[in-house]
């Protein structure tokens, strides 16, 4: 950890660390952070720093900083936490903070707003960016239009490529992403596209309509959730994908660093939903928010373990008479839950990437199922030689490997058919598909180890 002092010694234009404010925030030192040293820091480690502090020591290290500054610091923070600080600051102040943003950050913040306080802010903006933001939190969070800029540079097909050029030109300190140029009507249908470098190397006097490009990928409808917009840019490749209403026209577009956001967030949250957790649970949430978020899943959990235990108790005498089986048991169960584990975690990524196809269902379900078959072989057999090893029955060692094979097998399919059958009611694949998953394969396993050696060594 760095020392404060010694960070206030070295030359100010460098910028601040991390871990520099954070040494002036345990030696309750937030007033002696160097302003200029300051302005030399990236936002989004101001971001970094501030995002669930106080919100006077937030007020503390962002009083004497411009709005501009102020603005580029809250768009790296947490849109809740961004709000809040917004809501501490005097009305005016908030409002120039709110002006200076783009416009997709000014409505990720404002959303976050109660109602009253949504509407002093925007009744202060200019009448023409506070209809454009109200437009903008009309969407889910989660969908293309939640995350599109409406800032984007359009020109008409009867311009010449000089015309155009200098109205892109004029453009050019309004707009923080020029890509593409879009073609449109004056209704603002999207009518074609022209690249950067299509409109360099045309000449001057050539019509816009002659050299734009009307054959449109990548175009995508403003409900469409934001995780399918991801995989639409991944699939080409684009720097920025045109996003429309139902009646094709333009509204904005989803660039790169928005679909870099949407992973992150998409991945965190997947990872947390796949263990029964809320997708945009931190740890820093509230206790009882968290505890009632998380409660309906466990008590699942315990539902599942108790047709498990019923299973176990079905064999009580049997496990009695041979105890083997109870110290077998568990080996059988776990290993197929971690192939079932497998399975889902492919799956549910192959879901998200969109590689599963219709009609592709049942194909990967047993190419998951055979996968789980072969491992249950060459596994069962190890487990087989040291069983043998250890007790010296052929009969105990040849019931653990066809147990593990059938219930490897079994883990494999059910781990593919799980998040597909989720995907297939329009539910969130990776929801609590590792619960599901746990509970079928223990049962199962449980019941087919059990069954078989009742049958065979009984």
């Amino acid at each position: 950890m760095s020392d404060a002092t010694d960070t206030l010694a070295q030359p100010p234009n460098t910028g601040y660390g991390l871990d520099d404010l954070r040494a002036f925030s345990e030696e309750n030192r937030l007033g002696d952070i160097d302003r200029e040293r300051l302005l030399a820091t990236s936002p989004y480690i101001i971001g970094q720093f501030l995002s669930r502090r106080d919100v006077d020591e937030i007020r503390t290290v962002l009083r004497p900083m411009p709005e501009d500054f102020v603005g580029h610091v809250l768009s790296e923070m947490d849109a809740e936490d961004a709000a809040e600080v917004l809501e501490a600051m005097r009305e005016k102040r908030a409002a120039t903070v709110l002006e200076g943003l783009d416009l997709d950050d000014s409505a990720d913040i404002v959303a976050e707003l109660d109602e009253a306080d949504q509407k002093r802010l925007l009744d202060r903006l200019d009448p023409e960016t506070a209809a454009t933001v109200r437009e903008l939190i009309e969407y889910p969070t989660d969908s293309a239009g939640g995350i599109m800029t409406p800032e984007v540079a359009t020109v008409t097909p009867e311009m010449t490529v000089i015309q155009a050029v200098r109205h892109i030109q004029k453009l050019h300190d309004e707009l923080e992403h020029i890509y593409y140029i879009y073609v449109t009507d004056e209704e603002k249908h999207l009518l074609g596209i022209v690249s950067m470098r299509d409109l360099v190397m045309a000449q001057p006097e050539n019509k816009i309509g002659d050299i734009m490009t009307t054959e449109l990928h990548g175009v995508v409808p403003v409900t469409m959730d934001q995780e399918d917009v991801a995989n639409e840019m991944a699939q080409h490749n684009y720097h920025a994908l045109p996003v429309v209403d139902e009646d094709n026209h333009l509204l904005g577009i989803v660039t790169d660093d928005d679909i870099i956001d949407v992973i992150q967030e998409e991945a965190t949250e997947d990872f947390q939903k796949f263990m029964g957790a809320g997708g945009d649970e931190t740890v820093n949430d509230p206790i009882g928010k968290t505890v009632v978020r998380r409660s309906p899943w466990l008590m699942l959990n315990l539902v599942s373990a108790f047709f498990a235990g019923g299973v176990i108790a079905m064999f009580e005498h049997q496990i009695q008479e041979l105890t083997i089986l109870a110290v077998c048991m568990p080996i059988v169960a776990s290993l197929g839950g971690n192939t079932g584990g497998q399975s889902l975690a492919v799956v549910i990524r192959s879901l998200a990437l969109g590689d599963i196809h219709t009609g592709e269902d049942r194909a990967v379900c047993l190419r998951e199922g055979i996968k789980g078959m072969l491992n249950g072989i060459f596994i069962g057999l190890i487990a087989a030689l040291v069983i043998l090893a250890f007790t010296h029955r052929l009969d105990i060692a040849g019931v653990v490997f066809v147990a593990m094979l059938l219930s490897m097998s079994y883990a494999g399919t059910v781990g593919a058919f799980i998040p597909i059958i989720l995907k297939k009611f329009g539910l969130d694949p990776a929801q609590s598909s590792q619960m599901f998953l746990t509970a079928s394969t223990d049962i199962i396993g449980f019941a087919i180890f059990l069954g078989l050696g009742t049958w065979l060594l009984l």
